[in-house]
């Protein structure tokens, strides 16, 4: 578990940094806006663009770190990521920092997928379940601590700092991340050659990686929804969606620590399978709260810890898996999970966010749609054959 540590910390910093680049600047739109003399569609522009690169360029990213190397591909996107976050410090104009903001979601995809491939190439499987989930507890806090930091930044200091900030706290990792890969990890390491396309584009991987989408468009389906859900449904203020957020947070760190041990133990399959059973209670749990019309702030929240304990203690099993099943290309394995996970995203969010008015039940018939889908895609916990799940073991 050690070695565990040294490795994943620092690349779950370093991808910690990415997702601050879209949510520390977020409470700085207002005071961006006016003094770009931006309008306000333009500023929610920004996110836009940078989520579309992050898209955009995970299976790049995965292919790069394939044939390249984990090193560079990871190097590179950092690179990337400071110097796009420079020039949005530095944009005089909308237009400038549209580009900026597009540059930083290019740079902020590398880390995404080679920091899983890198992770999978360098453990067990089981292991590699464990490190994951170190690293998506890291990423975890995100959400809770940017928006917070952000404020701070834009009650004291300017806008641009968050930029600056970002693009600092990335080139001051890069030595550490650098010795710590190392830059011998290139592409086939442990022994992990990239296969044909034939080779590891197959079923298996397909069903476990469409599966991994469907729960992860499930999770940022309701986090989209949930802030009308809290002050127009229940009738809350929006201190409510943080308390919502800082227990699905909590509930989820502590899953992913009990699902490492359990995958350290029983195996990966043991860790999806409990993981599942927590999701399915959740979405039965969502639909019977929005079928009686309970509006209730508690209500709500015991549902979401359920659920992300589920997610914690199935997601990064569920990764480790699909990239095991990718056999020597794991980079173009995260870069397929990823860029289907987004895709799946934004189909779920878009399809839900014109019936929110009708409360809780369009959420609930949306997560049970597809927490159903993504556990009969991946319905059991066979092992795989001998030789794909000892594939880069230490």
């Amino acid at each position: 578990m050690s070695q565990q540590r040294r490795l994943a910390m620092p690349l779950a910093t370093l991808t910690a940094v990415g997702m601050l680049a879209s949510d520390l600047y977020l409470p700085a739109l207002p005071s961006m806006q006016a003094q770009l003399h931006a309008t306000m569609s333009a500023g929610q522009g920004t996110m836009a663009v940078f989520m579309v690169a992050l898209a955009l360029s995970q299976f790049a990213w995965g292919w790069l770190a394939d044939h390249y190397g984990d090193f560079g591909a990871i190097m590179a996107g950092t690179g990337l990521l400071a110097v796009g976050s420079v020039l949005c410090g530095l944009a005089p104009d909308m237009a400038s920092l549209l580009v900026g903001r597009l540059i930083q979601g290019l740079g902020a995809g590398a880390a995404t997928v080679a920091v899983p491939a890198l992770i999978r190439r360098r453990f067990s499987e089981a292991d590699s379940a464990g490190a994951m989930a170190l690293v998506a507890t890291v990423e975890s806090t995100v959400p809770a601590i940017g928006p917070v930091l952000g404020a701070a930044i834009v009650l004291h200091l300017d806008w641009r700092v968050s930029f600056y900030l970002i693009a600092a706290v990335a080139l001051a990792l890069l030595p550490l991340v650098s010795r710590i890969i190392g830059r011998g990890a290139a592409a086939g390491a442990a022994g992990m050659m990239p296969d044909a396309p034939a080779a590891w584009l197959n079923r298996g991987f397909v069903r476990h990686a469409l599966s991994y989408a469907a729960m992860f468009g499930a999770l940022l389906m309701v986090v989209a929804s949930a802030p009308h859900l809290v002050t127009a449904w229940i009738g809350t203020s929006v201190g409510g969606f943080a308390v919502l957020q800082l227990c699905g947070v909590g509930a989820f760190m502590l899953a992913a620590t009990l699902g490492a041990r359990l995958a350290g133990r029983d195996g990966v399959g043991r860790a999806m399978l409990a993981g599942a059973s927590l999701q399915a209670l959740a979405a039965a749990m969502m639909l019977a709260q929005a079928l009686a019309d309970l509006r209730s702030l508690t209500a709500l929240i015991a549902v979401w810890v359920v659920f992300c304990g589920g997610l914690g203690l199935r997601g990064p099993s569920l990764m480790a898996r699909a990239l095991s099943l990718a056999g020597g290309n794991p980079g173009k394995g995260a870069g397929v999970v990823m860029t289907a996970a987004f895709g799946v995203t934004a189909l779920a969010t878009m399809a839900v966010a014109p019936y929110l008015a009708g409360g809780l039940l369009p959420v609930a018939l949306g997560v049970s749609a597809l927490v159903s889908f993504s556990i009969v895609l991946v319905p059991g916990a066979r092992r795989l054959p001998r030789q794909q799940h000892s594939a880069g073991s230490s």
